[in-house]
């Protein structure tokens, strides 16, 4: 089985020997992890429209001074933070996904909820935009993957994952910057207009994109390979991909939104 090149979640599977072993004594199917996926997927829509309305409501507050309104930020916060700590549980342990992944798919719902609803309050309709684009996005993965028409070969996947460690990096350094009282890196803020700008975060939504075909691959090999148990465990890599693919389409609609 061939998980070298993948999301973090895929790859933590491909180095665990005991994924093959199928503990529960039923292996992975694509149908199982696709109602999983479905499952986290739905979660996270429906608690991100329910902060998104109560996150509206509290932007408004915060445009009046009331006490509400400033707290947005903070659960933006505490969410953002939720995730990525249980995002790294799921990665290196695996097997514990089965646990934290709903708790993860509601976690990303608040952030993106409470995110969406900040840009939305300035640059109204661009939550709605950015979640057509990841749909209208990844539906065209999915066939381009089972069509044929893009397929995992070793090159792509190095290429992609070369690419999207070098993104990872530029976030970081961005935020390291920002830490210590910098302006972070301009071209990769939201509402930057430089030309660069524009084809930086192009790049981003391009690469968010193409992890869906790894993910996809390494779903289709891990069929009847590996444990059921696992089946959370791709779900809610998938998921990682999805969220990540909805933000550089968030960042990219508000660039556009706040150029006019």
């Amino acid at each position: 089985m061939n998980l070298r090149y993948s999301n973090p979640m895929s790859s933590a599977l491909g180095r665990n020997s005991e994924v093959t072993m199928g503990a529960s004594g039923q292996l992975m199917t694509l149908e199982g992890t696709a109602k999983k996926a479905v499952m986290l997927i739905v979660l996270c829509l429906i608690t991100g429209f329910v902060m998104f309305f109560k996150g509206q409501a509290m932007v408004a507050d915060m445009a009046t001074g009331a006490a509400s309104g400033g707290s947005l930020t903070g659960i933006i916060a505490v969410a953002a933070i939720t995730g990525i700590v249980l995002g790294l549980v799921g990665t290196f342990m695996p097997k514990t996904a089965r646990f934290v992944a709903p708790v993860y798919s509601i976690a990303e719902g608040i952030f993106l909820g409470g995110i969406t609803a900040f840009f939305d309050a300035k640059y109204p309709g661009v939550g709605f935009s950015a979640l057509s684009a990841t749909v209208i996005t990844a539906l065209a993965m999915f066939i381009a993957f089972s069509t044929g028409l893009i397929s995992a070969t070793p090159f792509f996947k190095k290429f992609v994952i070369m690419a999207g460690i070098a993104i990872a990096l530029t976030y970081i350094v961005n935020l390291i910057m920002i830490l210590f009282g910098g302006t972070g890196i301009e071209t990769i803020h939201a509402e930057n207009h430089s030309i660069l700008s524009y084809v930086i975060q192009t790049v981003f939504c391009v690469v968010a994109s193409l992890f869906l075909i790894l993910d996809f691959d390494n779903i289709a090999n891990s069929h009847g390979r590996v444990g059921k148990e696992y089946e959370m465990a791709f779900a809610m890599g998938l998921l990682m991909t999805l969220v990540w693919m909805y933000l550089e389409f968030l960042k990219l609609i508000v660039k556009f939104q706040s150029d006019n």
